[in-house]
């Protein structure tokens, strides 16, 4: 009776593995979040180096002003959990960041200025679990985040994933 309820456990159809959330990163696509399909912009743009262990690097480029148009681009680094991607939200790695306009270096008083707002406006997250799970709209996703667990709606986003040769660039 033990072989045959074995044998049954064996030969019952399995699910299929559910598509990784950053198959496209490792064919070199970025994402893409808050996209402008007219203009070809994103709010943030996330360039992927994904590991076999389920980890990845992440080089995020992002609007965090728009009067003038700055752009803060900072490392950080995550991994998969149960189909979502995971990271700590880390001051140390948006306080490291460079701060730009048009590519350029921004002025030290306003560089100083915009770091305190950023860093004011990130500290109710600062050492917790954020995670994304996407799911198909259309053409494009809708990401779920949690934080530490709890469903943010007001943290959902749409994001595409691009190519790098297609022109995207960040901006609103």
């Amino acid at each position: 009776m033990i072989a045959t309820l074995l044998l049954l456990a064996t030969a019952a159809p399995q699910p299929a593995p559910a598509p990784d959330l950053l198959d496209p990163a490792r064919t070199g696509k970025i994402r893409c979040v808050s996209p402008d399909t007219r203009q070809r912009t994103c709010t943030t743009m996330v360039r992927y180096t994904v590991h076999e262990n389920g980890t990845f690097e992440a080089t995020v480029t992002g609007v965090v002003s728009t009067e003038p148009t700055i752009l803060l681009e900072y490392h950080m680094s995550g991994q998969i959990e149960d189909g979502a991607a995971c990271s700590t939200v880390r001051p140390i790695d948006f306080s490291s960041g460079k701060l730009t306009k048009d590519g350029a270096p921004l002025a030290t008083a306003v560089e100083t200025s915009v770091r305190q707002r950023l860093m004011l406006a990130l500290q109710p997250l600062a050492g917790r679990k954020r995670c994304y799970r996407d799911k198909a709209d259309g053409e494009g996703i809708i990401s779920d985040v949690t934080i530490d667990g709890l469903v943010r709606s007001d943290m959902t986003q749409r994001a595409l994933w691009v190519s790098p040769e297609d022109g995207w660039a960040p901006g609103m």
